[in-house]
């Protein structure tokens, strides 16, 4: 799957290009080992399938290969549009910051997961959250599920796709060029 979606981004890449675009910015993905609907429905009694902070191995892994492709590929156009900036948006590695400096817990009855300042999951059910703030069968829009009363705080909102805490943390990431490569914005002379 991986070389198509990289021929796919390759492609709209060189189109936007011929359209005139002389900036571009490409992301790659996520630490999808670290969301919470992954971590519920691939929830492993098997504590090698973890990363050291809480999470799956082989869904992280997954992402780094993609985004080692990406960044191969966006190389190769660098080397024939010498004239367009393109950016590659360390999303993954945006988002790691937040995991690495907080706790996952991987316990059954831990109705919470906090990153940092934010929590993992702004959707709950009314009853049985589950072990990451997560329950599939009351997901956002589904019968007996609710939004959080104060949403600002957490990084995620359905269990897959961040909150406006989440994507905070991962725009600031790409603005200071922690991020980006190469970085966005320009430190001046």
């Amino acid at each position: 799957m991986v070389p198509g979606v990289i021929g796919a981004i390759t492609n709209a890449t060189t189109a936007l290009i011929g359209k005139g675009a002389v900036e571009l910015m490409v992301p790659g993905n996520f630490p999808v080992g670290c969301s919470a609907v992954y971590l519920t429905l691939f929830e492993s009694p098997n504590k090698g399938d973890y990363e050291r902070h809480g999470c799956l191995k082989a869904f992280n892994a997954f992402a780094r290969y993609h985004n080692s492709q990406v960044k191969v590929a966006l190389d190769m156009l660098r080397q024939k549009y010498p004239h367009v900036r393109i950016i590659y948006a360390d999303y993954y590695g945006a988002a790691m910051r937040n995991f690495v400096h907080a706790p996952v817990h991987h316990d059954k009855h831990a109705k919470v997961v906090f990153l940092g300042d934010i929590q993992l999951s702004a959707w709950h059910a009314v009853e049985g959250d589950g072990p990451y703030n997560f329950n599939n069968s009351a997901r956002c829009g589904h019968t007996g599920s609710e939004a959080c009363q104060n949403p600002s705080i957490y990084s995620n909102w359905d269990g897959i796709h961040l909150a406006e805490a989440g994507y905070r943390y991962a725009a600031l990431a790409l603005i200071n060029g922690s991020s980006s490569t190469p970085p966005l914005v320009s430190s001046p002379l």
